[in-house]
């Protein structure tokens, strides 16, 4: 369209050059007057370039603007997104491990429970057997020597035999109650001592993690980051070099018409 403007405007030009008007400028230089309108027209395509140039460079700013401002956020919300999920991960590992050392302890506390009547059950019956089946003896053997000498001796002996049973008996459950308080003391303190060690053994796990974590996290956003930022720039080289293409066929397509 443009190039059937012209050649209608240069046509009325010729027109009126040949009706006689032409006469008045015959001695005109035809160069100066291109040189005029060249330099008119000129002005009117450098405003326009500038224009429009301009109007395009401050809207790409603003969209790249907005573009980098997404990025970050799409870079915070990676972040925390991945914490969110790797914390809630070793929250729920340290919890199951809580909850196994909780049932392992409820669980032996309750078998030792079951055995502990039993046990000492079987050390009475085992103490009253052991009495009867001496005192027996005993009275068997004294009836069988002098039944007048061991009716009093044997009364006496089967007291004495008694009161040292009973004797032995107390120390006999003296020292198993102490024996069971220094066994729970001693089961206890190890149970202190391997539940510290194990709770800082996780919690440095746990920071040691976390570390690792933020360090992987912040190098993986940095890469992607370039990664846009190279893809933006070698974009905008390819969008100039283009539009530079474009505005140098321009001259060369309206020169040649």
């Amino acid at each position: 369209m443009k190039s059937i403007k012209t050649k209608v405007v240069t046509g009325a030009v010729a027109v009126g050059l040949l009706s006689g008007v032409g006469a008045a400028f015959a001695k005109t230089d035809a160069g100066a007057i291109l040189q005029g309108w060249y330099d008119g027209q000129f002005g009117k395509s450098t405003a326009s370039l500038e224009s429009q140039t301009t109007k395009y460079g401050t809207d790409q700013q603003q969209a790249w603007a907005s573009e980098y401002n997404n990025l970050k956020t799409d870079a915070t919300n990676s972040i925390n997104g991945t914490k969110t999920s790797e914390m809630n991960k070793a929250k729920g590992e340290i919890n199951g491990a809580k909850k196994g050392h909780l049932d392992a302890l409820k669980a032996k506390k309750a078998e030792i429970s079951g055995y502990m009547d039993d046990q000492f059950d079987a050390i009475s019956v085992a103490a009253q057997n052991a009495i009867k089946s001496a005192g027996d003896q005993t009275l068997t053997d004294a009836n069988a020597d002098l039944k007048s000498h061991t009716e009093s001796k044997g009364w006496d002996a089967y007291v004495d035999m008694n009161s040292q049973l009973a004797s032995v008996e107390f120390d006999a459950i003296r020292d198993l109650e102490d024996a069971i308080y220094y066994a729970k003391d001693d089961l206890q303190k190890q149970l202190d001592t391997e539940t510290s060690a194990t709770t800082t053994e996780i919690k440095g796990a746990i920071d040691a993690k976390i570390r690792e974590l933020r360090a992987l996290i912040t190098q993986k956003k940095d890469q992607l980051v370039a990664a846009q930022q190279e893809f933006i720039t070698k974009e905008a080289q390819e969008r100039v070099k283009s539009a530079k293409a474009d505005l140098d066929a321009t001259v060369a397509d309206n020169f040649n018409q």
